[in-house]
């Protein structure tokens, strides 16, 4: 009675449709994903016919894993009654790609009845679909036909209009839709929008494909969101331990000890964002290092002891004893965070005072390499021709001639950043007038970015500038290019340089995640490749 109740509910209600993936008999393996892309574009035709129910992708793939049979499988009538019946389906949908010799292509359908195992339709529907499968619409149009027919189903007007309106016009656009649903069917995100950003790429205006790349980037960014938040979280927590390790003040005669401790609760400081908090602590830290800083590698000892907790003690040891390197690092920073006015006052009073202790004849040090790597060119040229006069004022003439042609060298590499910088703000007009980049426009790109390399406000400003050009889809026609690789890993590469002190771990993480964004992965390995390079770099920086 109960069997009896549930067959009359379902016969009152209409037919119930699951649809399979259909199974690539072709011998082409890059076809590979058509035949789930074409189940999806019929199921999404079917949906739109009043009184036919589709039962839904994720229902389906659940019932079937249940049961241990692939979507794309032959249901022998035992098999799909069972699945039919775990369904609430009436009707199973089967078939293959059977011939894909282009422009010719051929798909094999089976309908099979629930109730009693039968095949209630087989057919075969064969067209011309043009050189690149460019008129595949024509047969999915067919094969909608032949399964309404099966279903003994009678369109009104207003849904021949809508089942026979165009969803998707070429085979390849459908294969690529195919890959990203069977990537979505194994958990594979990253996966499923790569795929679907190559459907759009090959189809503008393939809406099936435009909604799940939405749904789908969605879900990627809040996976990236909830990585970057947990490994941040931690790297906070190993700050805050840190910091409770070092905790106190400068007291009047510091030890080793006490100055390696100050030095690594400066870095919490900096850490923490409070940049004047930082730099006072090192002024004073430097003021009272003179005698400490004589006994040798005993200060570089106890700061690798007093900071050996987690990521921040395994790079302290770049941190260097003499006061003016302490500036020159809290100078870096400044830069960082854009106060280059801030960061230009720090360094020239730093080049104001004597060198390292225990040098009694150096003079001011050379700002030269900080300054040109930064773009302050006059600055590098003011340093070295300091240097020059220290020298002539101590009697140094073997000194003095040599850098006699260092302060040409000053000016010659001032002359050549000015015109590097030059080129890159000569590219930057170009990008007003195009609404998509091309390969050759991304080949000159990259060659304007190399002009960007050693100039640190520019690195930073062009590296945002591009991301946001990622994000307003202006490359989207040259996402396979090799080229784009290149320029995406060169972006990348500049801003992990600038950001490549332990302190900015933070900003490293957001360059990687970038860089995984703007470039979709090739493949399934290629996605292996990136959770394993986010979980060692997670590892190395924030443990």
């Amino acid at each position: 009675m109960f069997g009896l109740l549930i067959g009359l509910s379902l016969a009152l209600a209409g037919p119930r449709v699951a649809v399979l993936d259909l199974r690539n008999h072709t011998g082409d393996a890059s076809l590979d994903g058509a035949g789930a892309g074409l189940a999806s574009v019929l199921v999404s035709k079917l949906v739109l016919v009043d009184g036919l129910e589709v039962v839904e992708r994720e229902r389906l793939s659940a019932v079937l894993g249940e049961l241990k049979l692939g979507k794309d499988g032959v249901l022998d009538p035992a098999t799909a009654a069972q699945a039919g019946r775990l369904l609430g389906a009436t009707h199973m949908v089967s078939g293959d790609l059977v011939s894909a010799r282009l422009p010719s292509l051929s798909v094999s359908l089976r309908v099979v009845e629930v109730e009693t195992g039968k095949v209630l339709a087989a057919s075969e529907v064969r067209g011309e679909v043009g050189e690149r499968g460019e008129e595949f619409f024509v047969l999915v149009d067919e094969a909608t036909a032949q399964l309404i027919a099966a279903l003994s189903l009678q369109l009104g007007a207003k849904d021949r209009i809508e089942v026979g309106q165009v969803a998707v016009k070429g085979l390849g656009a459908v294969t690529a839709y195919g890959r990203a649903v069977t990537a979505l069917d194994r958990g594979d995100r990253a996966g499923a929008e790569k795929a679907l950003q190559e459907a759009l790429a090959l189809e503008p205006g393939f809406r099936l494909a435009e909604g799940a790349l939405a749904r789908v980037s969605a879900e990627v960014a809040a996976a990236r969101e909830e990585y970057a938040h947990a490994a941040v979280t931690e790297a906070r927590a190993q700050v805050d331990a840190l910091e409770a390790r070092v905790a106190g003040s400068l007291p009047q005669n510091p030890t080793v000890a006490d100055l390696a401790r100050a030095a690594v609760r400066a870095r919490v400081r900096q850490a923490r964002g409070d940049l004047a908090g930082a730099i006072a602590l090192e002024e004073e830290r430097a003021a009272a290092t003179a005698e400490s800083v004589s006994r040798g590698g005993a200060f570089h000892t106890a700061l690798r002891e007093h900071g050996s907790a987690g990521y921040v003690g395994r790079l302290l040891g770049d941190i260097k004893e003499w006061p003016w390197e302490v500036r020159m690092e809290n100078a870096d920073l400044l830069l960082s965070l854009g106060r280059r006015d801030e960061a230009w006052t720090l360094v020239l009073r730093t080049f104001q005072v004597p060198g390292p202790i225990g040098s009694p004849t150096s003079g001011p040090r050379n700002p030269t390499d900080w300054a040109s790597r930064h773009g302050f060119y006059d600055l590098a040229v003011l340093g070295r021709r300091q240097e020059l006069q220290q020298a002539q004022r101590l009697g140094y003439d073997e000194a003095a001639r040599r850098l006699l042609s260092t302060v040409d060298d000053a000016v010659e590499a001032a002359q050549e950043a000015r015109a590097a910088r030059a080129l890159w703000e000569a590219f930057q007009p170009r990008f007003a007038g195009l609404a998509r980049a091309d390969a050759a426009f991304v080949r000159d790109e990259d060659r304007a970015s190399r002009a960007a390399a050693d100039d640190r406000a520019l690195v930073l400003a062009g590296y945002a500038a591009f991301h946001a050009r990622v994000r307003a889809g202006f490359y989207a026609e040259v996402l396979g290019v090799s080229d784009y690789r290149d320029l995406a890993g060169r972006w990348r590469s500049l801003a992990d340089g600038v950001w490549h002190e332990a302190w900015f771990a933070e900003q490293r993480l957001s360059v990687l995640l970038d860089y995984q964004a703007a470039l979709p992965a090739r493949d399934d390995e290629d996605t292996a490749r990136r959770v394993k390079e986010l979980d060692e770099f997670a590892a190395r920086s924030f443990r």
